[in-house]
């Protein structure tokens, strides 16, 4: 290289004769092939003629140059040194002798000697080149700003005169932690991307083809706020070494930080509004009225389809629409419009089959007679309350196409057992089994459904509608049982199926089934009652009742509390027990007509459960009983129970993107992963916590009360296997040994039990299984959740290097763990006769030990971890939800559903956890490092502190519930006893036999029909039912098309 170094240096004086000559200060270092000046010079310039200045190697006296005679004189050079050592010619007569060599070499390194004679005097100094650098390596001069998520370059160029090849090594650390971690290697000319630190791997690469020409520089992509700091290249070849350092700093956010502090505030502001608009409204619940039973209704009779219409919404302009929902199609099936019934809408099918009850309508009354029922009726029925246009009331009822046979309703599509044992005295001769099929419609035709025959069964002679359907159980022929299994149920299928028993072409034994088609009333969702206003509940008889000795009575079944009595021709006011006074009325004028009806007004909370309306009539030796069963059920209001699904749902879900994008950005696999799957399955233990889960029905509220937390446990225990897994993996441990084989046979054990109680539990809720076969993969799941404890724990320990532990682990665990898997109520409660607090109070204190020993085992494990908190944390949790699902197992039990603890859970945890990833973002962008280190550790232990609520909630049940309900008994008496507007609105709606009429409605109704307020003055027992949508007229024009009440449905 041709470049020439210049040194600022102060000289010493050296004095030979007279003659001050000055040198260096110090000795002199320069990279090897660049240039070096040799600083000699004189303080006052002198004589030229006769001036001679020579440079030598001190210790061989080896010439380096001479100038002499007023030249330089490159003859005399020794050879090394000719074209490499110059002086500055023009500079000599100024008093400057420096020389400057060239093309520094190895061998240059040395002390030289200026020698400076005049005619007079003589001086000389001494220049010593004590180092020549083999290796220069440059970085940037200045620091490197950048935002997060975009690339950056590190630079890093080498001059030497070694060629790359020859390099053994060049690296990048980042050196301004506790420890140095590497970003990238590059070694014996191949860089190894696989073994930079996690938080660099895929995100840091070489410019290979600039790698031949000394460029080392990198690019790091995808910029984090963790990545800001001091990072150097080191260059190793042979002896020699050098570096060479770069700084980051001043991050910005980028994209990804704005995406992810807007869904941190989306979600926390979320959470924050749902709760207000759910808990700061004045009601949130109503009360439903549904029958408690399922009623089969064969094919061609009649069903009643129920629809109760509060008092309070009873108006002239009322408008109510019957429809039928049936794959995606609607179809009309009835309407009442401006006072009447509008038959002339119907939809063809049900014209002269689809009727009201016209003369209860004025009650609210707009339940639906199907009449001549028929296959093509099934569907999801739906009646419709408008006034003024507006939706005010809805109530949907699922009409059920399936069979009854044996007292028992099958579905279509399932199976069924037709029964058929036959003594095993008939044993002794040849049987011959034939199972045939009568339709009620050809009674002279027979359809053979299966034969045993010749000690066998005979399928090839079965008809072809029943092959491959119908079976015998060939393992219990042999105990008589001919009993056949008919599978995927049709239509077709319906009939009288015989089994037929012959002995020597004698029929000896013989017995019928029946599989009767029609359909089920399954009421599934109507629209919530405010607390405060009024509700019937329904209870009717077909026939006019006999009023001598009639009594009617209803009653709170749980408690046999009377709520009302009608009995000697009156309501007995007086027998009524305190709460329901003033509340509970009948309908008096109607119960002559088979209306035993009882409205109920100013709703209350407590009056939630099972009503029973039960009549007796006729004289005392011939008396009837009319019982029927009624559930007031409380539930939240169609609008508040979506808000309750949004407060679940949305949340959660914008917190698990933000994980999401942390993980992109910030945050470790292990870290992100872990929050993310948390956050995602969250809702499921929201949902078995939410005090609205009677909201639910069906298999839906089934699923959440039994499955939905170990669904959780379990799908977030797989994902937990596969983070350890990966931890495993990346700590790079001896996979070639036994160790090695055993962590990867735990993980895919770990995982297929995972899998298959997952499996399971999905069954549970989409698909139909037969009982055997659920019997014998309930016994297995619950196999996978007794082993998977202590298969984490093994895994646990393979994984993190611990495996001598491991084995201590399955010795020690198992003997622990068998204690928490009885059922304490059966074994300690049944069988040793221990109270239930005794019960509670031992489970407690040996899960708590149980509990502690399986952490300690944890520490101990991860002891040598950096971020064994975080993991602790999540181990944590994970043993706080295993306690919580044992519990469940081992004791009957009743979660109290408490609203601040559901809170705390909805909106508390989402907060806590959303402010401190803000935080956190925020202080690693500033800083490049956050507050906390490891998300996990606020995550998981603000979800630890949830799960601890609820097994507290769990386990104290008996002592908590008590006080709760002292605390609500005492809220209650102090309540005052007030009725509010709107009930006082329903009263004078609806009417009864003991209130008198007054309110807007009914005085709006007299000022416009004045023939009706006429008629009701004149009748007081009449002027405070409820008669404001049908006149007098409109009643004698329609008298002839009234039809009876919907007692047949009871």
């Amino acid at each position: 290289m041709d470049l020439l170094m210049f040194i600022s240096l102060t000289v010493i004086p050296v004095i030979s004769n007279g003659l001050s000559v000055r040198g260096p200060s110090g000795p002199l270092v320069a990279p090897l092939g660049s240039s070096v000046i040799l600083p000699c010079h004189v303080d006052e310039p002198l004589l030229m003629e006769d001036l001679e200045v020579e440079w030598r190697r001190k210790e061989s006296e080896t010439l380096v140059h001479l100038y002499e005679g007023g030249e330089s004189r490159p003859e005399t050079q020794q050879q090394d040194y000719q074209d490499r050592a110059h002086f500055f010619t023009e500079e000599i007569k100024h008093g400057n002798f420096s020389l400057r060599l060239d093309n520094l070499r190895a061998e240059d390194k040395g002390e030289y000697t200026c020698t400076v004679h005049t005619q007079k005097e003589s001086g000389e100094t001494e220049v010593q080149i004590k180092d020549v650098e083999r290796l220069l390596v440059s970085g940037s001069d200045r620091s490197i700003s950048a935002s997060v998520g975009e690339d950056v370059t590190l630079n890093c160029s080498v001059d030497s005169h070694i060629t790359p090849e020859d390099f053994e090594q060049v690296s990048w650390k980042k050196t301004d932690e506790d420890e140095d971690i590497l970003v990238l290697l590059y070694e014996n000319n191949e860089a190894f991307p696989d073994s930079s630190n996690q938080r660099y791997r895929d995100r840091v690469e070489f410019f290979t083809a600039e790698i031949p020409k000394g460029n080392f520089s990198v690019q790091l992509k995808s910029v984090r706020t963790e990545d800001k700091g001091v990072y150097m290249c080191e260059v190793f070849a042979g002896r020699d070494s050098a570096n060479a350092t770069v700084v980051l700093e001043q991050l910005g956010f980028s994209a990804l930080h704005i995406i992810m502090l807007i869904l941190c505030i989306s979600a926390s502001g979320s959470a924050l509004l749902l709760c207000l608009l759910i808990y700061c409204r004045s009601q949130t619940e109503g009360l439903i009225v549904q029958k408690s039973f399922k009623v089969f209704f064969p094919l061609g009779d009649s069903v009643v389809i129920p629809c109760h219409v509060p008092p309070n919404l009873l108006t002239e302009d009322l408008k109510v629409e019957w429809k039928r929902r049936r794959r995606n199609s609607e179809t009309l099936v009835h309407l009442y419009e401006d006072g009447e019934s509008r038959a002339e809408k119907q939809q063809q099918d049900y014209q002269d089959r689809a009727h009201f009850f016209t003369e209860h309508i004025k009650h609210g009354n707009f339940s639906l007679r199907l009449d001549n029922l028929r296959a093509g009726d099934e569907g999801e029925y739906t009646c419709t309350v408008y006034n003024k246009r507006n939706c005010v009331f809805s109530a949907k009822t699922n009409v059920v196409l399936d069979f009854w046979v044996t007292d028992n309703v099958v579905l279509l599509g399932s199976s069924v057992v037709l029964p058929c044992q036959v003594d095993k005295s008939l044993f002794q001769k040849s049987l011959k089994v034939e199972w045939r099929r009568t339709r009620r419609t050809d009674s002279d035709s027979e359809t053979l459904v299966h034969l045993y025959e010749d000690g066998e069964s005979r399928p090839e002679k079965q008809h072809k509608d029943f092959h491959k359907r119908a079976h015998f159980s060939n393992k219990k022929i042999k105990d008589g049982n001919f009993s056949i299994r008919l599978k995927k149920l049709r239509t077709e299928d319906e009939g009288v199926y015989r089994c037929k028993v012959y002995s020597d072409q004698e029929c000896v034994f013989s017995t019928n089934t029946e599989m009767i088609l029609g359909f089920t009333v399954e009421p599934c969702l109507h629209t919530p009652v405010p607390l405060g206003s009024s509700v019937v509940l329904p209870c009717y008889e077909e026939r006019p009742s006999i009023m001598e000795d009639l009594e009617v009575e209803w009653r709170r079944k749980e408690s046999e509390t009377l709520v009302h009595l009608y009995e000697d021709g009156e309501s007995r006011r007086e027998k009524q027990q305190q709460d329901y006074q003033d509340r509970a009325h009948f309908f008096t004028e109607e119960i002559k007509h088979g209306n035993f009806s009882l409205r109920l007004d100013d709703l209350r909370a407590e009056d939630e459960g099972r009503y029973t309306c039960t009549v007796h009539s006729g004289l005392p030796q011939n008396s009837e009983q009319f019982p029927t069963d009624i559930n007031v059920l409380l539930r939240l209001f169609d609008s508040v129970f979506r808000l309750q699904m949004f407060l679940v749902f949305c949340p959660n879900i914008l917190m698990f993107l933000a994980f999401v994008v942390w993980g992109f950005s910030e945050g470790s696999v292990f870290e992100s992963v872990s929050c993310s799957a948390l956050y995602f399955l969250r809702p499921l233990m929201l949902l078995w916590t939410a005090p609205y889960i009677n909201n639910f029905t069906g298999k839906i509220e089934a699923w959440v009360r039994n499955y939905s937390l170990r669904t959780e446990y379990f799908v977030f225990s797989a994902v937990f296997y596969s983070v350890l897994f990966k931890s495993a993996y990346d700590k790079s441990l001896n996979y070639a040994g036994f160790e090695g084989v055993m962590i990867i046979v735990l993980f895919i054990m770990a995982l297929l039990l995972n899998l298959f109680y997952i499996i399971y539990l999905l069954a549970r809720l989409t698909v139909e299984i037969s009982e055997r076969i659920m019997a014998i993969v309930r016994v297995l799941a619950t196999i996978s959740f007794d082993v998977l404890p202590t298969l984490q724990f093994i895994l646990l320990f393979f994984s993190f290097g611990s495996a001598r532990g491991g084995f201590i682990i399955v010795a020690v665990l198992p003997v622990f763990l068998t204690v928490t898997r009885y059922n304490w109520d059966l074994t300690c409660g049944q069988q040793m006769g221990c109270s239930p607090s005794v019960r509670r109070s031992v489970y407690l204190m040996v899960m708590l030990l149980v509990n502690a020993v399986m952490v300690y085992f944890y520490i101990t494990a991860l002891e040598n971890e950096k971020d064994r908190v975080g993991w602790v944390c999540v181990i944590l949790f994970l043993q706080s939800l295993w306690a919580v699902i044992n519990f469940t197992f081992s004791f009957t039990h009743d979660l109290l559903r408490v609203v601040p603890v559901y809170v705390f859970g909805s909106v508390g945890v989402v907060l806590l956890n959303a402010v401190a990833l803000m935080t956190e973002l925020i202080l690693k962008t500033v800083n490049g490092e956050g507050a906390v280190g490891d998300m996990r550790i606020i995550v998981f232990s603000s979800e630890f502190l949830f799960t601890l609520f609820l097994m507290v909630l769990l386990v104290f049940e008996p002592w908590i519930k008590p006080c709760l309900q002292s605390c609500q008994k005492a809220i209650k008496s102090r309540r005052p006893r007030a009725a509010g507007s709107q009930n006082q609105e329903s009263q004078t709606a609806a009417g009864s036999d003991e209130t008198p009429a007054s309110g807007s409605n009914q005085n709006q109704i007299q000022n416009q029909n004045q023939n009706q307020s006429q008629s009701q003055s004149q009748n007081p027992a009449e002027s405070h039912e409820m008669k404001p949508l049908l006149n007098e007229d409109q009643d004698t024009s329609r008298t002839e098309t009234q039809l009876d009440s919907v007692v047949s449905q009871t």
